[in-house]
């Protein structure tokens, strides 16, 4: 987050230099970092910075290919993301069941099918 707001000033400053603010938002990485003391390492980028990367890049600096670009690596950093249309998200599922539904009328695919984690029917007593 801070080579983002780094981009920010950077292009805010001087707009010319959107490709250097756009390039050094994407040249961060993703690296493993303990953080309070965790067990396990877990991701630097969390999913709320990179929506807001994401809305920085095209809305702010206006740079619709860095954006495409974020777009598709934050999908990559979570697939159940239906904000970035992540592979395992339920935007892609319904988008895939409407398509494959509208190609075959008789319905002999159900939703239930397309669901990779197993049958939604364990948690129907499910309650919060």
């Amino acid at each position: 987050m801070h080579k983002a707001a780094a981009a920010e000033m950077l292009y805010l400053l001087e707009p010319s230099n959107k490709g250097k603010a756009a390039k050094l938002i994407e040249d961060s990485s993703n690296n493993l970092v303990q953080r309070n003391g965790a067990l396990r390492s877990v991701k630097e980028w969390k999913l709320k910075d990179c929506i807001a990367v994401h809305k920085l890049l095209s809305s702010a600096v206006v740079d619709m290919d860095a954006a495409s670009r974020w777009k598709l690596r934050c999908a990559e950093y979570f697939p159940h993301s239906t904000y970035f249309e992540g592979s395992r998200s339920s935007a892609v599922l319904k988008s895939s069941y409407n398509q494959i539904s509208s190609n075959h009328p008789a319905g002999g695919i159900s939703m239930d099918s397309l669901a990779s984690n197993g049958k939604l029917e364990a948690f129907k007593d499910l309650s919060i």
